[in-house]
């Protein structure tokens, strides 16, 4: 049987670890900003299906030639399997997620653009192990966005600034010495400032590219502290044949050395903080014809912990135009997660740890062209 002691140093180093592999599942970037966007797999910067486009390349606008409002919501929920141990605990968490875009053309060479949506967000419960209290984060980071854009010929050029608007949870189980144990809670919001630059090129009628870079950011109060990450993305979109477009896409998120920090969370286990960049492919298939379009993409990124591994999205969507107005469409996704595993051996004893997450989501989107 392991010492007391070697049960020590497990709780110190191998625990920490495991569970940190678990919260970087998604990098803390949330990518499912629209219901077209989420069933693409956020591939068609290069290519504007709906006001959404504000949320991949803004630069991208300049092809919506009328005032177009898209609205959307997602359901989105993360299981999460540990086995620390031997014990087993479970953690399901679910949030409706709603987002918002307006695009509307000035002239024939300047377009405007107003974009709501989540771009950081995390809900992560760790369960007590040893002397470490159970607890809960969950920061969530909404953007609010307006962009400019401006076309000269085949290539458009974006400016947006973003207002960053931060609501924060943090729970913890505090347990005393006796057993006595007091659910205690700090939550609230502060706010920050970013922006980003983006471009477009309509290379001819079969390909587009665009690209983006998102600047970090860096705000916060006495609770909490945000030190995000800039992101650069680049999209290609070629239409194979009429009706079948294919859309792809690479973003990088410098997360080595960002985190999110809570005063009274000393966060020794490294829940909310980058280890490494994370690299994101993307690809995905839409296919018009008539009334009816049909989307598919997958997603795979790297997480950002000391384990690091690949969190892949299978995607499906579907849309339809009700008249040359209203478009309504819907979509879902699964997510499969890198499973995090260490077995450590203590004389005869193999202390275990496994912890897998599962997630999937739903999405309804109306868009109304005017």
């Amino acid at each position: 049987m392991p010492s007391s002691k070697q049960f020590v140093v497990v709780s110190l180093f191998f625990i920490p670890n495991i569970i940190v592999s678990n919260v970087y599942a998604t990098g803390l970037n949330f990518w499912e900003s629209s219901t077209t966007n989420s069933a693409l797999a956020s591939a068609n910067g290069a290519k504007a299906v709906d006001a959404s486009i504000l949320a991949t390349a803004p630069s991208s606008m300049t092809q919506l030639t009328n005032t177009t409002l898209t609205a959307n919501v997602t359901r989105y929920q993360v299981d999460t399997d540990y086995s620390i141990f031997g014990q087993e605990s479970q953690y399901s968490k679910s949030d409706p997620i709603p987002a918002g875009f307006l695009v509307s053309p000035i002239n024939e060479n300047w377009s405007f653009g107003l974009a709501m949506y989540s771009r950081t967000a995390a809900d992560i419960s760790v369960p007590e192990i040893f002397f470490v209290d159970e607890v809960r984060v969950r920061p969530v980071v909404v953007s609010f966005a307006p962009s400019v854009a401006y076309q000269w010929g085949n290539v458009s050029i974006a400016m947006t600034v973003e207002y960053l608007y931060a609501d924060y949870l943090f729970e913890r189980n505090d347990c005393k010495i006796f057993g006595k144990c007091q659910w205690e809670e700090t939550k609230g919001d502060t706010d920050g400032w970013s922006g980003a630059v983006s471009a477009t090129w309509l290379v001819n009628d079969m390909l587009s590219i665009a690209a983006t870079h998102r600047l970090e950011s860096e705000f916060g109060d006495e609770n909490i502290g945000f030190d995000l990450p800039s992101i650069t993305s680049v999209y290609a979109s070629v239409e194979l044949i009429e009706g079948i477009n294919w859309h792809s896409s690479y973003s990088l998120s410098r997360w080595k050395g960002k985190s999110i920090q809570y005063a009274d969370y000393s966060d020794f286990i490294g829940l909310l903080k980058g280890s490494r960049h994370s690299n994101r492919y993307a690809t995905s298939v839409e296919y018009r014809t008539g009334n009816l379009s049909f989307m598919a993409g997958v997603s795979l990124d790297q997480a950002i912990d000391a384990f690091g591994g690949d969190d892949v999205r299978y995607r499906l969507g579907a849309g339809y135009d009700f008249g040359q107005n209203l478009r309504v469409d819907v979509g879902g996704f699964v997510e499969k997660y890198a499973t995090k595993e260490l077995n450590e051996k203590l004389g005869s004893y193999i202390a275990s740890v496994n912890v897998q997450n599962s997630g999937y989501g739903v999405s309804l989107g109306l868009t109304y062209q005017f």
